[in-house]
């Protein structure tokens, strides 16, 4: 996994457990409030009774981990790729700007004056100025373009793996599954409870399934 991309996904880690745990349990969106409940007023609340903690005995709890995931994830492979890539062709692109850029502005600066009027003298100044306002301006839309690829990129990664734990737990029935993170702030304790493995070759598989015909590599003889 890319140190750069590492950071990331811990940070979306977090999120995406409490978003796994809202869909599995079919609360809904976290935040919101259901608009058909009644309204209760403070004597009201003082009268419910505290939740069966004891239901949870026999809860089906699962867990895998998102190192394992974010290192053999076909997806989050190749969109990191793609992402660097960009990254490098912006970078490129910068440099050869700036070196072009950088020769004009030499070429200003060995220009003999002696004789130029005023209004030439602007000109070369303003074109000068010009010249750095388009490096720079170059240098923000490419960080503006490499934050919304990085948006859509952990978009596009997080609703994947969501659809996957949706339709995996529709045969495995399971009441929660945890997103483990090392140095995180979840500890396990039963391996036998791990579908890492389970997460991974599915996710996989549900990735090459949706790839084009042209693009899926060749099956073996």
């Amino acid at each position: 996994m890319d140190r750069k991309l590492g950071p990331i996904l811990i940070g979306w880690n977090v999120i995406l457990t409490a978003l796994i745990a809202w869909a599995l349990l079919g609360r809904g969106t976290p935040g919101t409030s259901d608009a058909t409940s009644p309204a209760t007023d403070s004597s009201a609340v003082a009268l419910i009774a505290p939740p069966d903690t004891g239901a949870l005995v026999d809860a089906r709890i699962a867990y895998f981990f998102m190192d394992s995931v974010q290192e053999r994830y076909e997806l989050v492979k190749e969109r990191g790729n793609a992402f660097r890539n960009e990254g490098k062709r912006l970078e490129g692109n910068l440099q050869s700007e700036l070196a072009k850029a950088q020769g004009r502005y030499e070429e200003l600066m060995r220009k003999d004056h002696t004789y130029s009027t005023q209004a030439e003298v602007k000109a070369d100044e303003q074109e000068v100025q010009a010249l750095m306002a388009r490096i720079q301006d170059m240098q923000a839309r490419g960080e503006r373009q490499m934050a919304e690829m990085e948006v859509r990129m952990l978009e596009e990664i997080s609703n994947e793996i969501m659809a996957f734990l949706t339709d995996y737990n529709k045969a495995a029935g399971h009441d929660y599954i945890f997103s483990v993170q090392s140095g995180g702030q979840i500890w396990v304790g039963n391996p036998s409870l791990n579908i890492t493995e389970q997460v991974i070759a599915g996710l996989n598989a549900r990735h090459r399934n949706s790839r084009p015909a042209a693009a899926k590599p060749a099956s073996a003889p």
